[in-house]
C-alpha cells in the first residue's frame, strides 16, 4: 500500500467516525469489542470468499457479483451470485462461518470420530423475524453453494482477553499444527483462512433443510470439498437447472 493510498485510508476513516459519531480516539477499541469483531469476521469473510471466487473462476464463463453491497437495515443481506455467461443461469453462494472452537480430534466425539469442525449455518435471530418464520434452519434450494473455511473453529469460545486466543487443547493444538504443517500460531491461522471448502446444500441435507451446524472432516469429506473442484461442479448445478428451466418449459 503507498503512502498515497494509507492517507487516502486515513481520510475514509475520519470522515466514516464523523459520520456516524464515532470517537476517533476509540474507534478500535470499539472494533476489537468481542460483540463487534464477530460480525466484522463475519462481512469480511463474506468478501474475502468473493475476491477468491473472482480469482479462481474463468472471467470468460462466470461472472461473480457480491450482492447488497449497501444492504439496509431490515433487507437480507445476501452473499455472492455467481452468472453463468453462456446460458444466463444465476447461482447463490452463501460464505458461512466455522463455530467457534468447534475443532476436534475426534476421539470423544459422538457423531464424528476423526478430526472436524461445525459450520454455523442457521439464521440469526433477525433472519427469522425477515422470513417470518421460527424455523432457524434453511431449507436446501436457499442456496445453490455453500462455502467455508475452519478459521474460525480454531479459536477459543467465550474468552476473557480482547485478543483471539487459539484452542486451549494442547492435543488439539498440536493435530492442527501437525495436520497443516505450521510451525506456529500464526502459520496456522493463515492456512486455516485460505483451506476453503464447498458443498452443495442437498448433498448434506436432512428432510430437506441443512443442517444448523453441519460437520465437516479436515480429510477427504465426502460432501465439502476443495475449491479445486468447484468449477465444474458448478457446471453440474447449471446443467441441472437448465434441464429443469427447459422440462418446465415444455410442460408450458
Amino acid at each position: 500500500m503507498s503512502d498515497s493510498d494509507i492517507k487516502s485510508l486515513g481520510e475514509r476513516l475520519v470522515s466514516y467516525c464523523t459520520e456516524y459519531n464515532i470517537p476517533l480516539e476509540h474507534v478500535f477499541e470499539i472494533l476489537t469489542d468481542q460483540k463487534v469483531t464477530p460480525m466484522i469476521r463475519g462481512k469480511a469473510m463474506e468478501f474475502n470468499a468473493y475476491l477468491l471466487l473472482t480469482k479462481i473462476l474463468s472471467k470468460a464463463s462466470w461472472s461473480v457479483q457480491k450482492l447488497n453491497l449497501n444492504a439496509q437495515t431490515g433487507t437480507y443481506d445476501e452473499d455472492i451470485s455467481v452468472t453463468h455467461k453462456r446460458t444466463g443461469i444465476i447461482l447463490k453462494v452463501e460464505s458461512k462461518s466455522a463455530v467457534r472452537g468447534s475443532v476436534s480430534d475426534g476421539k470423544h466425539a459422538q457423531k464424528i470420530k476423526e478430526p472436524h469442525f461445525k459450520v454455523k449455518c442457521h439464521r440469526s435471530r433477525s433472519n427469522i423475524k425477515l422470513a417470518g418464520s421460527t424455523n432457524d434452519r434453511y431449507s436446501i434450494d436457499s442456496f445453490d453453494i455453500l462455502i467455508t473455511n475452519p478459521s474460525n473453529a480454531i479459536f477459543e469460545g467465550k474468552t476473557v482477553g480482547e485478543h483471539l486466543e487459539i484452542v486451549h487443547d494442547p492435543d488439539i493444538r498440536q493435530m492442527l499444527l501437525e495436520h497443516y504443517k505450521a510451525k506456529n500460531d500464526l502459520e496456522l491461522i493463515n492456512v486455516c483462512s485460505n483451506d476453503w471448502r464447498f458443498c452443495i446444500p442437498k448433498d448434506i441435507a436432512e428432510k430437506g433443510f441443512i443442517p444448523r451446524t453441519p460437520y465437516v472432516k479436515l480429510n477427504s469429506d465426502e460432501n465439502w470439498k476443495n475449491l479445486e473442484q468447484l468449477e465444474l461442479r458448478l457446471l453440474k448445478v447449471v446443467e441441472e437447472k437448465w434441464k429443469s428451466n427447459s422440462q418446465a418449459k415444455r410442460r408450458n
